[in-house]
């Protein structure tokens, strides 16, 4: 399997489509043509190692590419970002739930109608320089991130803000663009010390830039092409609030040494010179029987799915795509391509994302009404927008079968009913949608036309896990007696097709940003986005459009408590299931792999692949 080496893409908030990025990955939404895959296994058989407990001291040894700088809002390579990570923080950060907790914003508000926030700044937080940490420090970093000429992995995050002050030293002020309840969740990126910069240095600080953060470790010093070494902050602000970590911040010292690819770093690993890294399913194998490594998994952003081209005839009708969705059984699939590499997996929203525990949860009808009001664009109905060459669906094109809900055209904003496709097999979905049976297979007229059902699933040839899942697809397709063919096609000749609506169905992935948002799928972007232009945005490859599930997605960006969120979203969900504009199949997994002397919760997370480090240790040895 191909990987970046060290490069990182793209950061939060913006949804890219791209090929596979490696490490902790300052990108988000972006399209994938390969898979980031890990393996969870543990293999521990401690013959030389006493292990007494935590003990304080010692040194963590980590690896990285040679840096670009050491500016964390403006370097590419996600090793570096890892490392700077212990040297800066940001207002929030998000635990393994998805959820915003404090950090140097100890509490926060925001206004009824949710466009103005304010941030309380923490007490007695000190940069390492020993400079009070303040809100104009905030104001900076975040008016910094805005300038039009910065390029940063973390600009999307703050595309949302139309304005900031410091209002005083701890408390800072935003006014939003548009109402963002999950902005907590985007406050992550580091904050830089004010007095440290100019505006004109900070766009272009490079390697010779010594960092000053607030957070675990401090920076100690940088040999070129050898190492960079960070000591532990005694004075950390976090060790001063929490009493029970007072002396548990055990690694004195981090060593991050210099490699010129991530293979040589895998070498290192292995003879013991490096102590953790990531790893792919394509390098599992390596670790394969070894006693002296802890490989733990978790589950990436990466999401694998098949779109539907909603312009073609046939796969603008529901039942045809329910019908295709039934026939497809994820757990096997997954068992036989990813095994224990991969969770299940409907939408490109976290299954163990908070939003998504919905148990309890009703999407009553009368509930819903009160938090979303339909607005009707054009006398449009429900159902498909095409961006290609078909005409956009209105009430004299669009099949009745196809159509899932209607808005009055006399009401624009009256209530939207929906017609949920309630089969449990491929067959009566096709039946309910009045599709009817021949020897040449499942057919229907649409659009004055008899058409038959059967499908080409485009996949990018250079991803062989994506074709075997690909072919086997269509093996449960047949199986369901609907006729499909795999074509392996070129990353770049899928994008084409794609673009100008020329397939049935492809096989595509996107990164998912940090915020549990569908809007770029399943609508156009809530929040703004703005990428490089060196990266393919994960966008709405199908085509749908459904405006009662577009006022649900604006419901949850305005609605600020979390019940209420869910069951606005789990109205979505059934929204998006009834319809079937694309086909969740699965989030691959990665891992991190552990040398023999590494001790202490070693539980990495969707979103902080060094979770819980300050509690890492290494034993003495005999």
């Amino acid at each position: 399997m191909k990987k970046s080496t060290g490069m990182v893409l793209m950061l939060v908030i913006c949804f890219l489509l791209s090929a596979c990025q490696y490490g902790s990955g300052l990108d988000q939404l972006q399209l994938q043509q390969y898979n980031v895959i890990g393996n969870t296994e543990e293999y521990q058989e401690d013959y030389d190692i006493l292990d007494k407990g935590p003990v304080s001291g010692g040194t963590l040894n980590l690896f990285t590419t040679e840096p670009d700088t050491f500016n964390p809002v403006l370097t590419k390579n996600t090793y570096v970002s890892d490392f700077l990570n212990l040297i800066y923080e940001g207002l929030t950060s998000l635990d393994e739930k998805q959820q915003a907790i404090p950090k140097l914003s100890d509490s926060w508000t925001a206004s009824a109608d949710g466009l103005i926030w304010n941030f309380h700044i923490r007490d007695n937080v000190e940069w390492q320089d020993s400079q009070p940490f303040t809100a104009s420090d905030v104001e900076f970093t975040v008016q910094l991130l805005m300038n039009a000429g910065l390029d940063s992995v973390y600009k999307p995050l703050v595309q949302s803000i139309a304005t900031c002050v410091a209002v005083d030293s701890s408390n800072f002020k935003l006014v939003l663009i548009k109402p963002n309840s999950f902005l907590p969740e985007m406050m992550t990126f580091p904050i830089l010390p004010k007095h440290q910069f100019n505006q004109s240095n900070a766009l272009s600080s490079g390697k010779s830039f010594k960092p000053v953060g607030t957070g675990p470790y401090r920076f100690e010093s940088y040999t070129e092409k050898k190492q960079v070494i960070l000591k532990a902050d005694k004075n950390w602000w976090y060790l001063g609030i929490d009493n029970n970590s007072k002396n548990s911040m055990y690694i004195d010292t981090v060593n991050v040494n210099v490699f010129n690819s991530t293979d040589d770093a895998m070498g290192a690993l292995q003879t013991g010179d490096i102590d953790v890294m990531g790893i792919d399913s394509g390098d599992f194998s390596k670790y394969k029987g070894r006693t002296d490594l802890t490989i733990k998994k978790y589950t990436s952003r990466e999401f694998e799915m098949l779109a539907f081209n909603l312009s073609n005839p046939v796969m603008s009708d529901k039942y045809a795509r329910k019908a295709i969705s039934l026939a497809i059984d994820r757990d096997k699939l997954i068992s036989a391509v990813l095994p224990g590499d991969a969770q299940a997996a409907e939408i490109p929203v976290l299954p163990d994302s908070w939003i998504s525990n919905l148990e309890g949860v009703s999407a009553d009808p009368a509930v819903l009404n009160a938090f979303t009001t339909i607005t009707n664009p054009v006398g449009i109905t429900s159902g498909n927008i095409n961006n290609s060459t078909e005409s956009v669906n209105t009430a004299s094109n669009v099949d009745a079968a196809s159509t899932s809900t209607a808005v009055s055209m006399n009401n624009p904003t009256a209530t939207v009913t929906n017609t949920a496709i309630t089969a449990k097999t491929p067959k009566e979905a096709l039946q309910l949608g009045g599709w009817k049976e021949s020897k040449q297979g499942y057919y229907k007229v649409i659009r004055g036309v008899r058409r038959y059902l059967k499908v080409e699933l485009l996949v990018n040839s250079n991803n062989s896990i994506r074709v075997h899942a690909a072919q086997l697809i269509c093996s449960q397709l047949e199986l369901a007696g609907i006729p499909a063919v795999c074509t392996q096609v070129e990353w770049s000749d899928l994008l084409a097709r794609t673009s100008i609506a020329k397939f049935d169905m492809a096989f595509i992935g996107c990164r998912i940003p940090q915020i549990p948002d569908i809007s770029y799928l399943y609508s156009s972007n809530y929040l703004p986005v703005s990428l490089p232009i060196s990266y393919e945005k994960a966008r709405n490859i199908s085509g749908y459009f459904n405006m009662q599930l577009d006022a649900y997605i604006n419901a949850i960006f305005k609605e600020d408590n979390a019940d209420n969120k869910k069951i606005l979203y789990k109205a979505a969900l059934e929204q998006i299931s009834n319809d079937t504009p694309y086909i969740g199949l699965y989030f691959t997994r990665n891992a991190m792999v552990y040398g023999k002397n590494m001790r202490g919760p070693l539980t990495p997370d969707t979103w902080d692949r060094y979770n819980d480090i300050i509690h890492w240790y290494k034993p003495q040895q005999q």
